[in-house]
Order: C-alpha cells, then structure tokens, then sequence
C-alpha cells in the first residue's frame, strides 16, 4: 500500500508543478498581448494641443485624417 501511496504523491507533485508552469505561460503571454495593445493604443494619436493646436476645431479633425 506504501507503494500506491507514494505514487500517486509523485503523480499529484508533478501535476502541480504542470499547473504552475502553465499558469506562469497564460501570466507571461497575457502581460505581452496586453504590452502589445497598449503600444498600439497610443500609436496613431496626433499631437494636437498645446503651441501646435489649430484655431479651429475643424482644422484639428483635418490634421487628424
């Protein structure tokens, strides 16, 4: 009985370590994926405030296109 008894504690720990492995991969890809859209967020933005702001809010949109 000893016997079946470490087995299955040999079969639980490599199971857990599986578990830890594979939650550290979904942690790690979803930190990229979300690293990813948030470059991509700010990356088409136009500057247009401060010094460099139109007159009008019209000449924004324009510069926006």
């Amino acid at each position: 009985m000893k016997r079946v008894i470490a087995i299955t504690d040999r079969a639980a720990f490599v199971s857990l370590k599986l578990l830890v492995v594979l939650n550290a991969l979904f942690l790690v890809s979803f930190l990229v994926v979300a690293l990813l859209a948030a470059g991509k967020a700010h990356a088409g933005s136009p500057a247009c405030g401060g010094a460099d702001m139109p007159s009008s809010p019209v000449g924004c949109a324009a510069s926006r296109k």
